[in-house]
């Protein structure tokens, strides 16, 4: 078996975790009774973050000067995703009465773990290839931390809305173009 192939499991444990985090709490969070739309929106936000992010992996399988640390610092990608689905989906979901309640309960936490992970992938490039790039792609992560400001401070359910319909657009144009071939990591 090759190094990548090995390292390989290792993300599809973790990723898939984070998916089934958020698929287990999806029956839950789209009953009509209790769903609040955002909650929702940033659930199919996550479920195809992840799989972008996955799909992207397959840049580093010619990564040849693998090392504990690398290794460590990739998976964490995955380890950031199944915290932001733990914030998005608790333990026994279907205790929940109101996903309204629940989520601006939580969007503290939402909103500083999508920072952290923002902060993240501007780290990912340097410290696997430790090349030092910002390109036009980098714009969109810089871009992204306006919604969190706004996150934070609101209350309001229509700016909470606007956030979750600006990153809904902001993966689906991702997964449409830049991510749309596997290993879409390398071409940044």
């Amino acid at each position: 078996m090759e190094l990548f192939n090995y390292i390989a499991i290792a993300f599809s444990f973790v990723y898939t975790a984070a998916a089934l985090r958020l698929l287990g709490g999806l029956s839950s969070a789209i009953n009509k009774d209790r769903r609040y739309i955002v909650h929702l929106l940033f659930i199919v936000i996550q479920l195809i973050s992840i799989i972008t992010s996955f799909w992207g992996i397959w840049a580093h399988r010619n990564l040849e000067d693998w090392k504990l640390y690398k290794f460590i610092f990739l998976l964490m990608d995955g380890a950031l995703y199944y915290f932001i689905a733990t914030v998005l989906v608790p333990e026994n979901p279907n205790e929940i009465n109101s996903w309204r309640d629940y989520y601006y309960k939580n969007k503290h936490k939402l909103f500083y773990a999508i920072l952290t992970f923002l902060a993240y992938i501007q780290l990912n490039g340097y410290i696997l290839t430790d090349e030092v790039y910002f390109g036009p792609e980098q714009y969109f992560h810089l871009i992204g931390l306006i919604p969190i400001i706004f996150g934070l401070k609101s209350k309001s359910h229509k700016i909470h809305l606007a956030i979750a319909c600006f990153y809904l657009i902001m993966v689906f144009t991702m997964m449409l173009t830049v991510a749309s071939e596997p290993g879409w990591v390398a071409q940044l």
